[in-house]
């Protein structure tokens, strides 16, 4: 009877390939209109459930979504945007866009379809005419809007004339911050009062608050950014990038950034606040995008209802993170949310559906890459994947929390294969894993059908925890979904 179980068991727990992505999601292109270039600047809907499209060489269509996505009846609606790479639809007939040298809304006043009234909202910041200069947007969620204003590229010339002040110490670096406030995000009250909130940023492509008043932006690995993050803004932080800090008001103005962190990491370190995310540049995420968040009613997912999601802009995958609370801040875990399954490149903007079910993705590449632009729909057959929908960092490890129950008994400590890293942003572009050290698991425990606590006695702060899961299924006989998962351990628990 031993032998048998113990075959049972390994049969249970033999490799196997995981359940196909389609047995949980549908994927679609949806046809624009062929006249257009589709390159996704930014995704927005009304609350008439209209889907408004801004595309970045200037023009805004927009449809009722329909089951077919083929016969989507587009039409225009607005157009001369300059780069649009955000959009925003408070109202039906209204649009929100912030395009390169400003913030501008556009109105159907006659009610005919078509944008006939454009306003500007505000400025505030600078053009040196660099390509690389783009702007993101997200509404304050009180009539006025949170911008993510980028940097400029080596890759592309200063103009002679600019906009604004220059400065001779922020044109300096790979990505530069030649003219005011790039590198920043800004805050736009409904009143027109502009805000300087936190500076430090390289390409922050993509801006999102979510429900509970946390503000998140990724970045893009380059220069001074070691791999790909995911920050939680706060006021008055400075997120790593030198070139920015040229625009804040208590750098001394002889000082150049560049070389006084190049000369002095340690005070590099102390000054920039860290990700709270940090996403292995080749195995999760390339190039971070526009940040959404999983609908918290459950109506996409049950299981990762009020997760994030960061779209690949230079990859076929869309990053889902896991926030863990400990000691009071905000930190996490990353796995894939899709890696490919027909999912294309230049994953740029998300927006969730009126009704939850589906994920509109827009795309483009600007040139990084295989030409990948357009629009694609996710939508839910209600069918959770057997996945790790948690990962708790405890005070002698992790507990684990998985969609589906497991086999009691069955899940030991080898299934688990732990080690860990550090990255060090400088100067250089990108940078790699360091200080690699493997864990052993001294111990595991079921506390719950669904759940195991994985004891690892040499945790320390400051460090990424890989977890490689081997592919056992669950009691209903799933094979697991992700193996991959990356936490980053900025503290631990007191």
């Amino acid at each position: 009877m031993r032998s048998i179980l113990l075959l049972a068991t390994a049969a249970l727990l033999s490799s196997a390939s995981a359940a196909p992505w389609t047995d949980h999601y549908t994927l679609e292109d949806i046809a624009l209109p062929p006249d257009v270039p589709p390159e996704v600047g930014g995704l927005s809907f009304d609350t008439e459930g209209t889907l408004y499209v801004c595309l970045r060489r200037g023009d805004v269509l927009r449809a009722k979504p329909v089951a077919d996505p083929k016969a989507f009846a587009w039409s225009h609606f607005a157009s001369g945007f300059h780069n649009g790479c955000g959009i925003d639809s408070p109202a039906p007939g209204r649009v929100v866009i912030s395009q390169m040298p400003e913030l501008t809304e556009a109105i159907d006043t006659d009610h005919d379809g078509l944008a006939d009234t454009y306003n500007r909202l505000g400025d505030g910041w600078g053009l040196s005419g660099n390509y690389h200069e783009t702007n993101a947007l997200c509404s304050d969620g009180k009539g006025g809007y949170y911008l993510a204003i980028g940097t400029a590229s080596l890759n592309g010339p200063t103009f002679l004339h600019t906009r604004d002040e220059y400065s001779k110490f922020g044109r300096r670096g790979r990505n530069f911050s030649s003219v005011k406030y790039r590198g920043w995000v800004l805050h736009y009250a409904a009143d027109g009062a502009r805000t300087p909130i936190a500076s430090g940023f390289r390409m922050h492509n993509g801006i999102y608050q979510d429900p509970d008043g946390h503000l998140w932006c990724g970045d893009n690995q380059g220069d001074w950014k070691a791999t790909t993050p995911l920050y939680l803004v706060e006021k008055g932080h400075f997120y790593g990038h030198p070139s920015s800090l040229v625009w804040d008001e208590k750098w001394p103005a002889d000082q150049d950034p560049l070389l006084t962190y190049r000369n002095d990491l340690d005070a590099y370190n102390k000054h920039r606040t860290r990700a709270a995310v940090q996403i292995p540049h080749m195995e999760m995420n390339r190039s971070a995008a526009e940040p959404m968040e999983f609908p918290r009613d459950g109506s996409f997912s049950k299981a990762f209802a009020g997760q994030l999601l960061l779209p690949d802009n230079n990859g076929t995958r869309i990053t889902r993170i896991m926030l863990d609370e400990v000691n009071g801040q905000l930190q996490g875990s990353c796995t894939h949310f899709v890696d490919g399954n027909g999912l294309r490149s230049g994953n740029n903007r998300l927006r969730f559906s009126p009704d939850g079910k589906s994920l509109y993705v827009g795309q483009t590449v600007r040139g990084w890459g295989k030409v990948a632009e357009g629009l694609q729909r996710i939508t839910t057959k209600d069918r959770d994947p057997f996945d790790l929908s948690a990962i708790h960092l405890t005070k002698t490890g992790f507990q684990l929390t998985f969609t589906e129950d497991l086999p009691k008994d069955a899940i030991k400590a080898e299934h688990f294969q732990t080690n860990s890293f550090t990255y060090q942003s400088t100067w250089a572009y990108g940078g790699p894993m360091n200080d690699k050290k493997k864990h052993q698991i001294t111990a595991l425990k079921q506390p719950t059908p669904n759940s195991v606590e994985l004891t690892i006695p040499d945790l320390a702060p400051g460090r990424i925890y890989r977890l490689d899961l081997s592919n056992f299924k669950s009691t209903a006989g799933t094979d697991l979904h992700n193996h991959l998962f990356f936490y980053t351990a900025n503290q631990l628990p007191n």
